[in-house]
């Protein structure tokens, strides 16, 4: 506030005038006047200044807030400087991270699968070798390290994962090791366990008594595998177990067969409780079935036993009889009658006491050599009827003609001396050649069409056609079995519509002209004819085409013919 000081002017002993008071209290009341506005600007100054120091702690607190905002704007750049130069170093750091981790999982990958087949392999090889998981897993430590080491890894996260990834590797390898080599051992065990239960099994099989010994044998071998094994460990026992219920099921039940096919019977033992426990009831069931059905069958297999054994026994008594007539029996080769030797006789007794042999072999043997001793000079003509019958069955496959059929006709009178000779050398042929089956008795069939006349409505037989066919057959099939084993058979060679073929050829000489073959057949009736001579049916037969002469004339059906070398003409 201003310090107005008092004016003060002494004691000057001037008594003032009434105007001079006057003049004095208006200048008090002006003095008075002006204190006043004084004192009023003072007190209006005073609330000025203090309005003014008002304004001013107003303004210092807005400066002061303005100061904190400009203070946290500062700080705040501040902070998002710092916090953008952070980001930008971690996300190079992040973009290093992900290319060498990616980097590392194919590493890695390609590594697990490597090192898996290795494994695999190795393990395989040899699954009784208890160091190859210490040598492998060794291996393994080295490669791991090279994993981590070796692969430029910068940032400690690859790092990391590298470390990581490694170890647990490292560590399902030591797992997967110990469990494969107890799993190969076990597997390699089953093997020649197996092996073993295989031959123990045929041998109960083939003899169910020793069942026992069989399943002792069993369980000692399979207690030496598992326990001289290395690697099975804690599979040892499970192994155990398994072999030995596998094993004595196999063996159990392979004599339990064998005993049924050998007596066709349930064995009793089966339920015994030393064995029950390797047969369930749907197999008691079975094994039942099964001896049913294996009495039924050794009934009937011993029955066809029985009758293949008599059938090889009467074959093997007719092979005698065929032996006897080739070892014993030669044509004299001028009169081409059989010639006996001295042991034919012995030889057909000693075929009557062989096992099964047919009834009446050994009799028609000797009672054909004593026809051929007892018989003079030929006069039997054969029966047109039997020897058609044998001359048909020469290409039945189920009944053919045998030496015995023609002995029996020949004793009987009903076969020729030269039409036995003849058929027998056909006979003797065609066991060694047989011609038979549906090609064969097609091909007879046609050339008794050509050859016999039938289907012609009247009674009787062609006796001439018969007599034909016969020595047909007894000219053709020795040619055409030989030239079939010397491999010279043309390909036509029963084609009965080629004039040129081998088997048209073989029949030219015993074709007839229709009017002889009519002439023939009336004949036989009874009628008389004029026109043709008579024909001679006893006449030789025509030797095989190897057997004639080229220029040689033949007496045929058709009257005497030529013999070119290659086919008939007219002399």
């Amino acid at each position: 506030m201003p310090n107005i000081q008092e004016f003060n002017a002494g004691n000057l002993s001037i008594r003032p005038s009434e105007e001079g008071v006057q003049a004095r209290a208006g200048t008090a009341r002006r003095i008075g006047m002006f204190s006043n506005q004084q004192a009023g600007a003072e007190e209006t100054l005073a609330r000025e200044t203090s309005r003014l120091a008002g304004e001013t702690q107003n303004l210092g607190r807005e400066t002061s807030n303005l100061g904190a905002e400009k203070g946290a704007a500062l700080a705040s750049v501040g902070r998002a400087v710092g916090s953008g130069i952070a980001a930008a170093g971690d996300a190079a750091v992040k973009y290093l991270d992900h290319e060498q981790i990616s980097k590392t999982s194919a590493n890695f990958s390609a590594l697990t699968l490597q090192k898996t087949k290795e494994w695999d392999a190795l393990s395989s090889q040899h699954p009784d070798d208890p160091t190859i998981g210490a040598k492998f897993l060794s291996s393994l430590n080295d490669d791991l390290e090279q994993f981590k080491t070796g692969s430029g890894l910068v940032t400690e996260n690859a790092q990391k994962f590298a470390e990581a990834h490694a170890d647990a590797f490292r560590q399902h390898m030591a797992e997967k090791i110990t469990g494969d080599m107890a799993s190969n051992a076990a597997q390699d065990i089953a093997i020649k366990h197996r092996q073993t239960v295989n031959q123990l099994s045929a041998t109960v099989h083939a003899d169910p008594s020793s069942l026992d010994f069989a399943m002792a044998t069993l369980r000692s071998t399979g207690e030496g595998l598992v326990s001289t094994s290395p690697n099975l460990g804690a599979k040892a026992g499970a192994v155990r177990m398994e072999l030995n219920q596998s094993g004595n099921e196999a063996l159990v039940k392979s004599a339990a067969i064998g005993y049924i096919e050998k007596t066709g019977k349930m064995p009793g033992w089966v339920t015994d409780p030393k064995y029950a426990p390797y047969v369930n009831a749907t197999e008691l069931t079975m094994f039942e079935k099964q001896a049913k059905a294996q009495a039924k069958v050794d009934a009937l297999t011993t029955k066809q036993t029985e009758l293949a054994q008599r059938q090889l026994n009467e074959r093997n008594a007719e092979g005698a009889a065929n032996k006897n007539l080739t070892d014993n029996v030669k044509l004299d080769p001028q009169t081409g009658r059989p010639m006996i030797g001295p042991q034919f006789f012995k030889a057909a007794m000693d075929i009557a006491r062989m096992p099964d042999a047919p009834q009446g072999l050994a009799r028609t043997l000797i009672d054909w050599g004593e026809h051929q001793q007892n018989v003079k000079a030929e006069n039997v003509v054969s029966d047109g009827s039997t020897k058609q019958d044998l001359t048909d069955r020469l290409f039945d496959p189920s009944h053919p003609t045998t030496r015995i059929d023609l002995m029996k006709a020949q004793v009987a009178g009903k076969l020729s001396n030269n039409d036995f000779t003849s058929m027998e050398r056909l006979v003797t042929e065609l066991e060694t050649s047989p011609l038979k089956g549906p090609v064969w008795q097609d091909t007879a069939d046609a050339v008794k069409g050509e050859l016999i006349l039938s289907g012609v409505g009247l009674p009787g037989k062609d006796i001439p056609g018969q007599s034909n066919y016969a020595k047909w057959a007894q000219t053709f099939i020795p040619d055409y079995l030989a030239k079939s084993r010397a491999g010279t058979l043309p390909p036509n060679a029963l084609d009965v519509k080629d004039p040129t073929s081998m088997i048209s050829q073989s029949m030219a000489p015993f074709k007839r002209t229709v009017q002889q073959r009519a002439q023939d057949y009336l004949a036989t009736l009874g009628g008389v004819s004029t026109a043709a001579p008579a024909r001679n049916d006893t006449m030789p037969a025509i030797p095989p085409p190897a057997q004639r002469p080229p220029g040689s004339i033949y007496e045929t059906p058709r009257g005497k013919m030529k013999w070119t070398g290659t086919g008939w003409v007219a002399p």
